[in-house]
């Protein structure tokens, strides 16, 4: 089965843009997406000189970002009352089950979703 869409945590693409050969290998050639948590998460981020944030924002016009919707918001409180998740994991995670498409991520504490969610983990 060949994966051609993809749900990136914001750790995903921090290790891409530093230039991570697992992270480049798995993203070349697929779409991806991110919820509206992940632009927050890599835009706000108070490290970033003006040029940077600038790179930044012109590698996420590349990404297709999804905003809040109804069902991403019941699906993030079921996940925050079902798994006690905080709540920005449980908005990324419920975009990617709402879109039915695989979520990246580096982080463990996603495996309690197995079931709800199909999983790659770096």
């Amino acid at each position: 089965m060949t994966i051609d869409r993809l749900m990136v945590d914001t750790n995903v693409l921090i290790h891409h843009w530093a230039g991570d050969a697992r992270t480049m290998k798995l993203l070349k050639g697929v779409h991806l997406y991110a919820s509206f948590v992940t632009e927050i998460e890599t835009l706000g981020f108070h490290g970033y000189s003006i040029r940077e944030r600038a790179l930044v924002a012109q590698d996420l016009g590349k990404v297709n970002i999804i905003d809040m919707s109804a069902v991403i918001k019941s699906i993030a409180i079921e996940l925050c009352a079902e798994h006690r998740m905080k709540l920005a994991d449980a908005l990324i995670a419920a975009t990617a089950i709402s879109l039915n498409i695989p979520l990246v991520t580096e982080d463990k504490h996603f495996n309690r979703l197995k079931e709800e969610v199909e999983l790659i983990k770096l």
